[in-house]
Formats: structure tokens, C-alpha cells, sequence
């Protein structure tokens, strides 16, 4: 999920205004404009929002105010989009709110941006953005009968979005006019950064053997440049493997070189670690020059980059000379951001403020909002990575008072909310030798990568998959465990045999689960489907042959 944020987060300001683009239209953005509809039929006070723009300390119009249902809609489309369908309510919920209340702040001040400075789409921009989604409409009969059903035409459909779509082309109008990067500023940017940009994008695609002596790697080598690389491979019998985008960094700089310098070139023997490698490379993309680089994919990455800095630039700069800001009014959101958006030696006043929330002297308060919790665990740990933070002797200090508190926040949140996947993992993190912490973890470990091995996609979550089977095996053998817990954990690793068709080792876990508890399931049907197993892996076996 951590990986997710990190990823996303960047473009999630842009996930509903680029909805029509990205081709998210109209089944996720259902719900968003019946409820944006529903809400115009009431008049909204100032304290119902959850944050809303000021301009000198004043509150703008209610245009520019967010509601809880806008961070609910955006929460639920950002999910859609990401693909995502697990996420913790306790500490990864909030995180994700907290920074899509912060992209729709954003938003507001370009949407006012627009307003101040006159800009809008033209009525003709609009009607040939509203024709692409009826082009969209018009090519899914399921859809167009939906809309039908839902709004009792396509036409009244449009409409309806003709709003949203106006502020998505308004958005888009802003960033164009202040994002604007010429080529000259493109060519700087490349001049400056030549060696870092090489480093990034160019590649090479190898293919590879490999040798455990200097002779054989030698041997070979002769044999290549007599018959070729592919055919002396053949000849040794070895097993010819693919690197497709084998990137600078990894080898000396000498043998690196070799290696961009141009395709159908053998290098090699090449140590690493106790073999010795001989490149064949095939392919070679690099930008050691302006022209390769205007053609290559990091042009488009970088100019995108640009765009958004010399953007990102403007409107702060709109802000500052406009005394524009904003006010967020929902507590838990409010430290949330402080939480996202502080960094360095500022997290300390942050520590501070939500210390004084949550703590009675030693003693937690009671009543505080789980979340506020979950951001002052976040909070800590954002803290232990600061250098600013961690090198100051003094701030270290804090620091140190900090985890102590941050520790029994964590023991307050799994009391109090044991289903939370984050809060039971931080508490195993917390206390390994608990063994009724650890059953709880891959217990839930597992219901969570079930289905990947149960549909044959146990790549996606290799390391959660070595994790569990190792922490089920180490609980398996372990002497001050519950019966109980002992029999789950041996039916897991049964079923996990199972799933993974190695009919043996499951058979094994079997026996040992009859023999711990006798009365647990049907041993009797489960050993004949496990015989059956072995019965169909030995015919298989002997067909192939």
C-alpha cells in the first residue's frame, strides 16, 4: 500500500479532472454527480465544510469550500482508478484522504486562479469534450442503457456533467498558460543534468552467460568469436538469459562504457560477486546526445516535470501576492496535513501539538479519534527518517520520548482495534516474541494473499508469500503456543500445500494436525483428496516421459 501512496500520489490531484481523458468516464463519476446534484438542493453553512479558501483571512465563497462528500467521492475514485480494493481504515485510510483533501485545496486555488484572471474554455471547447463522451456513450450499449435507465437520456447525462466538465477543461487551460516550457529551458535542463539524465533512461538489452572460472569464461569466449555468441552457447550447452533493460550503474564505469558504446558487441568476462559474466549485447538506447534525448521517453517524462515546477511555481506565487490560503476546519484532517506536509526539524511544533492531543501527562487521554492516533504513529516514524531530526543531539532527545509514546499508541490502537492489518503488523514489529501477536499477523497475512495463490499469481506477492510461510512454519514448531492456535496455523500450512498442488508436504502437515487435534475436521476425505492429487501428479508424470 506504502508502495501505492508513494506512487500515486503525484497524480492523484489530477485523477478527477483528467477522468474523461483517462478513460475513467462515467461509471465511477456516477455516483459523484448524483450525490454533487443532491447537495445543490441544500444550502451549506461554512461549518459543514471540511476546509475552504481565504483570500486576507477571509473565508471565499462556498464555490471554494470542500465537503466531506467531495474527499468521499474522490477517495472512492482514486481506489477505482489505482485498482485498489484493501486498504486500512486505522493508518492508510486518513493518510489517503488527508492528501486528496490536499490535491482538491489545490484545485480550488487554480479554479480561483481561473476566475480572477478571466480564464474558461470556449462554449465550442466544451460541446467537443461532451461529444467525446458521447462518442464513448454511443460505443457501450450497456452503458448507453444505464445512463438511459439512470438519468432518462444520454442528453440529460450531459448536462448534468457539463459543470465538471467545464472546470476539468478550465483546470487543464490554467495549466497549459502557466506551465509553458520552451526548448531552450528543455536544452539547459538536459545540459545541466546530462550524466544523471544518461543514468535514468539509457539501457541496454544483453543477453547473458555465466562462468564459475576464469578458464571456462575464457574458453568460451574464444569459441564465441569463432562461431558466434548464440552458437558457442549451444555448443557448451548453457542457458543463454535476458537482461532487456540492463541500466547504467551496475558495473565499473570502463566496462559500462563498453557495454553503451554499441549493439552487437560481446564484453566480458565481467566479475560479479564469485562468477564471471559475458555480455552479448543486443540493443542500446541512451541520450548521450540533445537529438537522442528529444526522441527518447524521458523527453516527455522531463518536459512533463518542467511543466509542472514552472506551474507549481506560478500559483504559489499567485498565492503569496494575493494573501490566498486556506483553512481546514475537520481536526482529524487537519493534523493529518500537518503530518504530510511538514518536514525536517518542523515536525518537533507537529509532534508537539498532537503530543498535547493525545497525552495526559504519561497517560493517553481518553476519547481521542483513532485517527489522530494512527497520524501520530505516522507522525513518529516520518520523524526517525528525518536527518534533521536524528543528527541534532537535542532533537534526538525528543525523538527518543517520542517512539516510547508513539510505541504505546501503537499497543492502544491494536487493543482497541485488532482487525486493523497495519496496527496488528506494527505490533508484531513491536513485540516479535509474542506469540499470540504473530498468529494474529499471518493469520491475517494469509487471508490477505489467498487469492493471489489460489488463481496462480504468487510472483505478485513473493515476499509477503516467504514472509508468512516461514512465520506459519517457525509458530508450527513452536512450544508455548495454544492448541487452538496450533491447529490453525497446521491447517494453513496444509491448505497453503495444497493450493500450491505439493500434495506431500500438505499430507504431512495433515498427519500432524490429526495428531494434535484428532476431532478437528474430516481427516478421512481430506487424506483421499490428497491421494487423488499424488495419484494424477504420478500418471501426469509418466505420460510425459
Amino acid at each position: 500500500m506504502r508502495k501505492w501512496f508513494e506512487k500515486a500520489h503525484g497524480a492523484i490531484i489530477w485523477t478527477i479532472a483528467f477522468a474523461f481523458v483517462a478513460g475513467i468516464v462515467i461509471w465511477s463519476l456516477m455516483s459523484y454527480f448524483s450525490t454533487r446534484r443532491n447537495s445543490e438542493e441544500y444550502k451549506y453553512s461554512l461549518s459543514d465544510s471540511v476546509a475552504y479558501l481565504t483570500k486576507d483571512g477571509t473565508a471565499l465563497s462556498s464555490e471554494y469550500w470542500i465537503f466531506p462528500w467531495d474527499i468521499e467521492n474522490s477517495y472512492g475514485q482514486a481506489l477505482s482508478y489505482y485498482q485498489i480494493t484493501e486498504v486500512d481504515p486505522i493508518f492508510e485510510e486518513p493518510l489517503i484522504k488527508a492528501s486528496l483533501l490536499s490535491d482538491l485545496i489545490n484545485t480550488k486555488v487554480i479554479l480561483y486562479y481561473a476566475e480572477i484572471n478571466d480564464i474558461s474554455p470556449t462554449d465550442e471547447e466544451i460541446k467537443s469534450e461532451l461529444d467525446k463522451q458521447l462518442e464513448q456513450i454511443n460505443a457501450n450499449e450497456k452503458l448507453k442503457n444505464y445512463i438511459n435507465q439512470k438519468y432518462g437520456s444520454v442528453q440529460k447525462y450531459l448536462d448534468s456533467i457539463k459543470p465538471d466538465v467545464e472546470k476539468y477543461l478550465t483546470i487543464s487551460k490554467v495549466k497549459n498558460l502557466l506551465g509553458v516550457v520552451s526548448d531552450e529551458e528543455i536544452k539547459k535542463y538536459y545540459n545541466e543534468n546530462k550524466e544523471d539524465l544518461k543514468a535514468k533512461y539509457d539501457s541496454a538489452n544483453v543477453d547473458y552467460v555465466y562462468f564459475s572460472s576464469p578458464a571456462s569464461a575464457n574458453e568460451f569466449i574464444s569459441s564465441a568469436m569463432e562461431k558466434g555468441f548464440y552458437q558457442a552457447a549451444t555448443d557448451a550447452s548453457l542457458n543463454v538469459q535476458n537482461v532487456a533493460e540492463f541500466k547504467r550503474g551496475i558495473l565499473d564505469k570502463n566496462i559500462e562504457e563498453t557495454i553503451f558504446e554499441s549493439s552487437n558487441t560481446m564484453v566480458g568476462p565481467v566479475p560479479i560477486g564469485n562468477s564471471l559474466f559475458v555480455f552479448n549485447v543486443k540493443d542500446v538506447k541512451t541520450v548521450d546526445t540533445y537529438e537522442k534525448f528529444v526522441l527518447s521517453k524521458g523527453y516527455q517524462e522531463v518536459l512533463s516535470t518542467l511543466k509542472d515546477k514552472k506551474f507549481n511555481s506560478a500559483i504559489q506565487e499567485f498565492k503569496e501576492n494575493n494573501n490566498i490560503s486556506f483553512e481546514i476546519i475537520d481536526p482529524i484532517y487537519k493534523v493529518w496535513y500537518n503530518v504530510l506536509h511538514n518536514s525536517g526539524k518542523d515536525l518537533i511544533q507537529v509532534y508537539k501539538e498532537i503530543q498535547e492531543q493525545i497525552f495526559d501527562d504519561t497517560s493517553l487521554k481518553v476519547g481521542v479519534p483513532v485517527e489522530i492516533k494512527s497520524a501520530f504513529v505516522t507522525l513518529v516514524e516520518k520523524m526517525k527518517h528525518a536527518t534533521e531530526v536524528t543528527q541534532d543531539p537535542n532533537l534526538n532527545k525528543v525523538l527518543k520520548d517520542a517512539e516510547k509514546e508513539a510505541n504505546m499508541v501503537v499497543e492502544n490502537i491494536y487493543e482497541e482495534y485488532p482487525d486493523s492489518f497495519v496496527a496488528v503488523e506494527k505490533m508484531k514489529n513491536l513485540h516479535p516474541d509474542r506469540i499470540d501477536v504473530s498468529f494474529k499477523y499471518y493469520s491475517r497475512l494469509y487471508s490477505k494473499i489467498k487469492p493471489y495463490l489460489e488463481y496462480g499469481m504468487m510472483q505478485s506477492v513473493m515476499n509477503d508469500f516467504i514472509d508468512l510461510y516461514s512465520g506459519l512454519s517457525t509458530l508450527a514448531d513452536a512450544t508455548d503456543i495454544s492448541l487452538d492456535m496450533k491447529a490453525e496455523v497446521l491447517y494453513d500450512l496444509y491448505e497453503i500445500n495444497k493450493i500450491l498442488k505439493d500434495a506431500t508436504t500438505a499430507s504431512e502437515y495433515l498427519e500432524r494436525l490429526k495428531e494434535a487435534t484428532p476431532d478437528y475436521m474430516d481427516y478421512d476425505s481430506a487424506f483421499s483428496e490428497l491421494k487423488f492429487m499424488l495419484t494424477n501428479e504420478s500418471t501426469t508424470s509418466n505420460t510425459n516421459q
